[in-house]
């Protein structure tokens, strides 16, 4: 009868120092958004600063807005008139990169603030590349000597130090943002659902 008795359990020390098995959430991510996806839903999405926005999609929007700047400059050189059309869709471009790339740093969990300060940059230095150029633009266009453009536009320079002045710190703010939002765009999205919304890549 004595050896039916159930017998105390035996303490293991190595067993009592392994840590306890931890929840892990089940995380799958979603497939890469095509080329095709990617630009279309920027361009949907054009005015839209809010939520959130995956690598795949930001950076195939950067190609095509890279491709179809190239294609007018390359175009411009047998029809000088498509110089300004490139021109005016490159501005237009710029207000869904932008938007793309807030989303993108929300997607990383940063503030799109840095998008802000980007643009108000980029404001003051074409504003002060057009005050400065606005004067002079029926000599740039008389002119095709290089060396004379050049003297031209130091010229126009020295002529509004406080303009050279606001584009000299907005250039290298820009430089210094685009490095910056460089960085934090081609970091990996973060998991699950944050102040911007759900993660568009791990569901």
């Amino acid at each position: 009868m004595e050896q039916n008795q159930p017998q105390p359990p035996v303490f293991n020390p190595q067993q009592a120092q392994q840590p306890a098995p931890q929840y892990q959430p089940r995380v799958t991510a979603s497939p890469t958004l095509d080329p095709v996806t990617a630009v279309t839903t920027c361009l949907k999405k054009f005015f839209d600063f809010k939520g959130r926005a995956r690598r795949s999609e930001y950076w195939w929007f950067i190609l095509f807005t890279i491709i179809v700047s190239a294609a007018f400059n390359y175009c411009s050189s047998f029809l000088p008139f498509l110089s300004y059309i490139g021109l005016a869709v490159s501005l237009l471009l710029t207000i869904p990169m932008l938007a793309a790339l807030t989303r993108r740093l929300h997607d990383t969990g940063r503030s799109g603030w840095w998008v802000l300060l980007f643009g108000v940059l980029i404001a003051l230095a074409y504003g002060s590349l057009f005050y400065v150029f606005y004067p002079v633009a029926d000599q740039l266009k008389a002119d095709g000597d290089y060396m004379a453009l050049a003297k031209i536009l130091a010229d126009a320079f020295q002529g509004s130090p406080t303009a050279a002045t606001v584009y000299m710190f907005s250039a290298i703010g820009i430089i210094v943002l685009f490095i910056i939002t460089l960085i934090f765009s081609v970091l990996d999205s973060k998991w699950g659902a944050n102040k911007y919304g759900p993660s568009p890549k791990y569901q």
